[in-house]
C-alpha cells in the first residue's frame, strides 16, 4: 500500500516539476505520509525546506471546544489532553524523519498577531534558505489563526515550551536527540495495555492526563539557569569571605535535580514528583540526567541546590561537586534504598544481589562504594524513611527524610479507581500484592505459607500477583484456580491494578534493607481505598496504628488471623481504607511534601 500511494505521490510531483517554478507543499500529512512525500520530492527538487509553524496544543483544543475554527459544530478531539498527546507524537514523527533537514521554524502567535508580518517573515526566510526570490503571497488568502482569550493554566504549558526548544533546535545537539528518542518509545506504548480495559464509568480524560504528564517528566532539557553579573560574583564571594556564608542569594535559581537513572521507577518519587511540588509553590526546579551531564559545561550551572539522585562517580559528578564547592552552591546526594552498605551485601543481606552471579554482585559491590564516598563528600543526605536515615548517619552527620510522595495525577487516577471498587462483585474477596520486579521473590517467601492455607480454607478468596515474580517453586502449594496473574504495569495504570484489590499485602524480608525501604505500596493502594497488611517493621510501626488505618502482622500466625478477619468483615475493609486514604492524601502529596525541600541545610 505504501509502495502504491508512494507511485501516486511520485506522478503528481513529475506533473508539477514539467510546469516549472517553486513548489510549496502545505499539510502534507506530516506524521504519517511524510517520509513517502519526501523522498518523492528529494529526488526532484532542490533545496528541501521543511516550515514547520509551532502552537500550543491545548491552545488549539480550546479553540476548537469553541467553535473558532470553521463552522464545526462540535470539535473531533474532545479532550484536551488527548489532543496534548496527538500534536506531540505529530511532531515527535516529524523530528524523527526530517532530523538532518534544513528547517524553518515559525511560532503561531506570529501569524496570529499579524498575518502580514508573519507572512513576510516567512517569505524572507524562505528566500535566504532558497537563495532566490519568492512572489508575495496574499495575506487574506491564507487561513486566520485562532486566538485564545484566556490561555489555560497547566504545568504542561512550561514542559511543553521546553519541547519546542528541543524540536526546534537547528544544531545537532545530542542531549535534545535523545530526549525525543526516549518520549518517542514511551508513545509506542499501548494507551491502555491490552488487558486493561476501561469501563465505562472511568473518565479516560484523567488517564490521558496522567500519562501525558509521566510522558513529558521524560524528557529532559539543559536547564536555562538565571544569569549572574560578573559584579554580584565578586560581591558573593566578599561576602562569603567575611561572613563565611556558604549560599548564595540568586534570585530565582533553581532546585537542580541530577538522576542517575531516569528509566526507573525511583525517578518518579525522588525527581518528577519533588520537581512538580516545588513549581506548585512557584519554586523553580528542573532535571538533567547523569548521562546529559556528561556533555554539561558545569559553569553554566547557577542553582539554589543542586540533588544527585542515585548517581555514579564520574568525572562529571565530581566536576559538579567541584563547581558547587567553588560557587557556594549546597550539593545533596539522595539516596532511596540501602545499597551503599558494601559488608551488608558481602554478607548476603540483600537476597537478590546475594543471588546474582559473581561478577554482577562485585559490581553492585563497587558501586555500594562510589554511593558512599558521593554520600560523603556532599553537604547533606536525603532519604525517605528513617530507617534509612539512620543508616545514612553513618555517612554523612546531615541527614534530612523527605519521604516519597504521589503526584496531583495519581491522586486524580486514584480517584476515578476508588470511586468504582465498592460496587457489587460476584468473585468473593481478592488479595493481592504488587510485587513489581522479580526482587521481591524473598519478600512474598515470607506470606505464601498463611497465603496458601487461607485461600485453601476459604475458595471464595481469590488472589492476585502484579509483576514478574516467579511462582514456579510454590506449584502445588496455591490452588492455581484462585491465583490471577497480571503483568508488570505502566505507573499510570498502576491506580486501576491495585483497585482490583480488596485487601493488599504487603510482605517484607526482617532485615536491614527491607526496614529501610519506603512504604510505597501501603500509600499507593490507599489512594483507592484499599486497606492493607503489612510486615511490622520500624517504618509500618510508625505509619500504621494496627486496626485503625491498616493492619501489622509480626509472624506467619499473625498473617493467616490478619487476613481471615479482613477476609470476613467488609465494613472494616471500607473503614481502614477510607482512614489509609485520609492519612496517606495529607502525609504524602508531593505538593506538601515540596515544603522539605525549602529547609533543606545550605
Amino acid at each position: 500500500m505504501a509502495l502504491e500511494a508512494q507511485t501516486e505521490i511520485g506522478t503528481l510531483l513529475d506533473q508539477v516539476a514539467d510546469a516549472g517554478g517553486d513548489v510549496l507543499l502545505q499539510n502534507m500529512a506530516l506524521a504519517r505520509l511524510g517520509p513517502l512525500w519526501l523522498k518523492e520530492i528529494k529526488a526532484r527538487f532542490e533545496p528541501v525546506v521543511i516550515v514547520q509553524v509551532l502552537s500550543r496544543a491545548d491552545a488549539a483544543f480550546q479553540a476548537l471546544s469553541l467553535g473558532t475554527l470553521g463552522d464545526a459544530e462540535s470539535p473531533s478531539i474532545t479532550s484536551p489532553a488527548y489532543s496534548d498527546l496527538l500534536w506531540l507524537h505529530c511532531n515527535l514523527e516529524l523530528e524523527r524523519w526530517t532530523r538532518g533537514e534544513q528547517r524553518l521554524v515559525l511560532a503561531c502567535h506570529e501569524f496570529a498577531q499579524s498575518s502580514q508580518e508573519g507572512i513576510g517573515r516567512l517569505l524572507l526566510a524562505l528566500e535566504q534558505a532558497l537563495d532566490r526570490a519568492l512572489p508575495a503571497l496574499d495575506a487574506p488568502g491564507l487561513p486566520t489563526m485562532p486566538s485564545v482569550a484566556k490561555p489555560l493554566p497547566s504545568d504542561r504549558d512550561r514542559v511543553l515550551k521546553r519541547i519546542y526548544q528541543a524540536l526546534s533546535a537547528q544544531d545537532e545537539d545530542e542531549g535534545a536527540r535523545d530526549c525525543l528518542e526516549a518520549a518517542w518509545e514511551q508513545l509506542q506504548a499501548p494507551v491502555p495495555a491490552a488487558h486493561q480495559t476501561f469501563d465505562t464509568f472511568s473518565d479516560v480524560n484523567v488517564f490521558h492526563s496522567a500519562r501525558l504528564q509521566r510522558f513529558v517528566s521524560l524528557c529532559e532539557y539543559a536547564p536555562q539557569f538565571p544569569n549572574v553579573s560578573s559584579l554580584r560574583k565578586a560581591a558573593d564571594r566578599v561576602l562569603r569571605r567575611i561572613r563565611r556564608y556558604r549560599r548564595l542569594r540568586l534570585d530565582d535559581a533553581p532546585f537542580l535535580f541530577i538522576s542517575g537513572n531516569p528509566a526507573a521507577r525511583s525517578h518518579l518519587y525522588r525527581v518528577r514528583n519533588p520537581i512538580e511540588g516545588l513549581r506548585h509553590l512557584g519554586v523553580p526546579a528542573c532535571w538533567m540526567s547523569a548521562k546529559m551531564l556528561e556533555r554539561f559545561d558545569v559553569k553554566r550551572i547557577n542553582a539554589r541546590c543542586v540533588i544527585l539522585h542515585r548517581c555514579a562517580e564520574d568525572e562529571a559528578i565530581d566536576a559538579l561537586f567541584d563547581w558547587c564547592q567553588r560557587r557556594g552552591m549546597p550539593i545533596g546526594y539522595d539516596i532511596d534504598d540501602l545499597i551503599f552498605d558494601a559488608e551488608i551485601m558481602c554478607e548476603g543481606g540483600i537476597d537478590f544481589i546475594a543471588r546474582l552471579p559473581k561478577a554482577e554482585q562485585d559490581a553492585w559491590f563497587e558501586g555500594a562504594l562510589g554511593h558512599r564516598r558521593l554520600m560523603a563528600a556532599a553537604d547533606f543526605c536525603l532519604t525517605p524513611t528513617q530507617a534509612l536515615a539512620e543508616q545514612a548517619r553513618r555517612v554523612n552527620r546531615q541527614v534530612r527524610v523527605v519521604e516519597n510522595g504521589f503526584c496531583a495525577e495519581l491522586l486524580a487516577l486514584s480517584d476515578v479507581w476508588r470511586s468504582s471498587r465498592h460496587l457489587p462483585a460476584n468473585d468473593g474477596v481478592r488479595l493481592g500484592y504488587a510485587s513489581g520486579t522479580a526482587t521481591h521473590e524473598a519478600d512474598f517467601a515470607t506470606l505464601v505459607q498463611p497465603l496458601a492455607e487461607a485461600l485453601n480454607r476459604q475458595p471464595k478468596l481469590g488472589f492476585t500477583l502484579i509483576g514478574s515474580l516467579d511462582l514456579a517453586p510454590y506449584e502445588g502449594l496455591l490452588p492455581n484456580s484462585q491465583v490471577e496473574r497480571r503483568p508488570l504495569v505502566e505507573h499510570v495504570n498502576l491506580a486501576y491494578e491495585l483497585a482490583r484489590f480488596d485487601i493488599n499485602l504487603i510482605p517484607l524480608q526482617s532485615s536491614p534493607f527491607c526496614d529501610a525501604k519506603s512504604p510505597l505500596k501501603y500509600f499507593e493502594a490507599a489512594l483507592v481505598g484499599v486497606p492493607s497488611i503489612a510486615l511490622a517493621n520500624p517504618t509500618y510501626e510508625e505509619l500504621i496504628q494496627h486496626g485503625e488505618n491498616g493492619l501489622l502482622a509480626h509472624s506467619e500466625d499473625e498473617w493467616a488471623a490478619n487476613i481471615d478477619l479482613l477476609a470476613n468483615d467488609a465494613e472494616l475493609r471500607l473503614r481502614l481504607g477510607a482512614k489509609a486514604r485520609q492519612d496517606c492524601v495529607g502525609k504524602f502529596h508531593a505538593h506538601r511534601l515540596a515544603e522539605e525541600y525549602l529547609r533543606l541545610p545550605p
